[in-house]
C-alpha cells in the first residue's frame, strides 16, 4: 500500500513538472490558434492529474474531474479580475452587439461581478469547498454561456461579420476565435457535468464554518484585486503593448515588412517510389516529371523568422518581445506619427487619452511639469486621443496642456494603458514604462528613476 503510494505520488510530481513545462512555453505560441487552446487544456489537465495522484486516495477519475473544472474557473475569473477594464470594455461589447447600449455604465459591475465568482467557485471546486454548490453554479456558468458561443460562431458563418471578435472568457491572456470558444465550452462541460453529476460523493475537507471564511476571504482578495488594477494599473499585462515590449512598423524600418514570412508547403508523392514529401510551392513546385502532387492532403502556411526577425535577434533587442503595429496607428491631417514616435532613439512621453471628454484631470500640472521637463531635454512629447479636435482644444485650454495631440483608434488607445488618461514611456520604440493618472511621477521622480 505504502508503495502504492509512492508511486501516484511520483506520477503526480511528474505530471505537475509537465504542466510547468506547458506553461512556460504558453506564451510563445501564436493566439487564436487551435494549438494555443489544446495547449491550455492539456496543461490545465497534467496539472489537475498531479495535483490527484498528491492530495487524493481515491476515486481519482472524479476529483481529476473536479480540480480541472476549478483550475480553469480560476483561471478564467483571474485573467478577468487583474484586468477588470478590459472586462468592462468586452461586455460594452457585447452590449452594442445586441442594442443594449443602455446597460453600458453596467459594464463594470457585471465585469467584476463576474471574475469574483468564476475565481470563488474555481477555489471552492479545487479546495472542495461546498461542492454541492459549487458544482451547480460551474454547470448553470456553463449551461449559459455555451448556447451564447454557439449563437456568436454561427451567426459569424451565416453573415460573415462577427458581433463579437472574442468572447474574452480568459481576457487578454488567451483570445479566441467564436468557434474556438464554442469547442471549448464542450470541451469544459464534460468534467463539469461529471462533477455535479457525482457532487454527492465529494466530501468536505474543512467545518462549515471555516469553510465560510474561506470563501469570504478570497472574495474580498478578488475584489481588492480588481480594485487594485482599477486604482493602478493590472498588476499582470497580457496585452502586446507591456512594459518591455518594442514596437515596430513596416514604414518605419528600412527593408522591414514583417518579422515573419508565411511559407506555403505542400504534400507531394514519388511516382515511382510513393514516398510521400513537403514542398515549400512558395515560389516555386518540385520536379513534376518525379512528383506528383497528393490533392487529398489541403497545403499547410507556416510562419518562419525572415531577415528583420533576424537582425533583431542580433541586436540588442534580442530578448525583447516584437510587436508590430498597422499603418497610420498614429496619425493627424492624414500625416501619419507613428514613425516619428517609435523610431525616436530618445525618449518619448505619449499622453493617452481614448476619450477626452471622460479624462481625469487631476493630474494635469503634473503632466505639464512633465513637458515642461521635456521640451528642456529635447524629449518628445504627445497626446494622443480619439477625440474629435474641437473636443481636445477645449480640453487643453481648461487644463492649460501645450503638448501636441495625434489620433488614434479608441480601441488601441485602451489596450495600450488601462487608464484614462495614461502615460506611456517609450524609447527606441521600446515601452519603458506606464503611469495610471494616479501615480504620473513628478519631474524629480522621473529625474530619480531615469538618471
Amino acid at each position: 500500500m505504502e508503495l502504492k503510494k509512492r508511486i501516484f505520488h511520483i506520477l503526480g510530481l511528474i505530471a505537475v513538472f509537465i504542466s510547468l513545462i506547458l506553461f512556460k512555453n504558453f506564451g510563445t505560441i501564436e493566439d487564436a490558434t487551435w494549438s494555443k487552446l489544446w495547449l491550455l487544456l492539456v496543461l490545465i489537465a497534467c496539472a489537475s492529474l498531479g495535483f490527484a495522484f498528491l492530495f487524493v486516495k481515491k476515486s481519482y477519475p472524479l476529483h481529476i474531474a473536479r480540480i480541472f473544472s476549478g483550475i480553469l474557473f480560476i483561471f478564467s475569473g483571474f485573467v478577468k479580475a487583474v484586468d477588470p477594464l478590459g472586462s468592462k470594455y468586452k461586455f460594452i461589447d457585447y452590449f452594442h452587439a445586441w442594442g443594449l447600449d443602455f446597460l453600458d455604465p453596467t459594464a463594470l459591475t457585471f465585469g467584476l461581478i463576474l471574475s469574483t465568482i468564476e475565481v470563488v467557485v474555481g477555489l471552492m471546486l479545487l479546495w472542495n469547498l461546498f461542492p454541492r454548490i459549487s458544482s451547480l453554479l460551474a454547470l448553470i456558468f456553463m449551461i449559459g454561456f455555451t448556447p451564447i458561443t454557439l449563437y456568436l460562431a454561427v451567426q459569424e458563418n451565416i453573415t460573415g461579420a462577427e458581433l463579437v471578435h472574442d468572447c474574452g472568457c480568459f481576457g487578454d491572456a488567451l483570445v479566441l476565435t467564436n468557434w474556438q470558444t464554442f469547442v471549448k465550452n464542450i470541451f469544459i462541460l464534460i468534467p463539469v457535468v461529471i462533477t455535479f453529476i457525482y457532487r454527492k460523493r465529494f466530501t468536505e475537507v474543512t467545518t462549515r464554518a471555516k469553510a465560510i471564511k474561506i470563501v469570504a476571504v478570497f472574495t474580498f482578495a478578488t475584489i481588492g484585486l480588481s480594485a487594485y488594477a482599477l486604482r493602478y494599473l493590472p498588476p499582470i499585462d497580457f496585452r502586446p503593448y507591456k512594459i518591455g515590449n518594442k514596437l515596430v512598423h513596416a514604414d518605419c524600418t528600412e527593408g522591414f515588412t514583417s518579422t515573419y514570412d508565411k511559407v506555403l508547403y505542400a504534400e507531394f508523392i514519388h511516382m515511382e517510389t510513393r514516398e510521400r514529401k513537403e514542398f515549400d510551392i512558395s515560389n516555386d513546385y518540385p520536379d513534376y516529371t518525379i512528383w506528383e502532387y497528393n490533392a487529398e492532403k489541403t497545403p499547410r502556411e507556416v510562419k518562419v523568422p525572415n531577415a528583420a526577425a533576424a537582425a533583431i535577434k542580433d541586436s540588442i533587442f534580442a530578448n525583447t518581445p516584437i510587436v508590430e503595429m498597422n499603418a497610420m496607428f498614429f496619425s493627424k491631417n492624414s500625416q501619419d506619427y507613428t514613425c516619428s514616435i517609435i523610431s525616436d532613439t530618445n525618449y518619448v512621453f505619449l499622453f493617452v487619452a481614448y476619450d477626452i471628454n471622460l479624462t481625469a484631470t487631476h493630474a494635469m500640472n503634473t503632466i505639464n511639469e512633465l513637458y515642461d521637463f521635456a521640451k528642456e531635454n529635447s524629449y518628445a512629447f504627445y497626446g494622443a486621443t480619439a477625440s474629435l479636435d474641437e473636443d481636445v482644444a477645449a480640453f487643453c485650454e481648461k487644463t492649460h496642456a501645450e503638448f501636441p495631440f495625434v489620433g488614434a483608434d479608441d480601441i488601441a488607445l485602451k489596450t495600450i494603458v488601462r487608464a484614462n488618461p495614461g502615460l506611456v514611456l517609450l524609447k527606441n520604440g521600446v515601452v519603458c514604462n506606464k503611469w495610471h493618472h494616479n501615480t504620473v511621477p513628478t519631474v524629480e521622480e522621473f529625474k530619480q528613476i531615469y538618471k
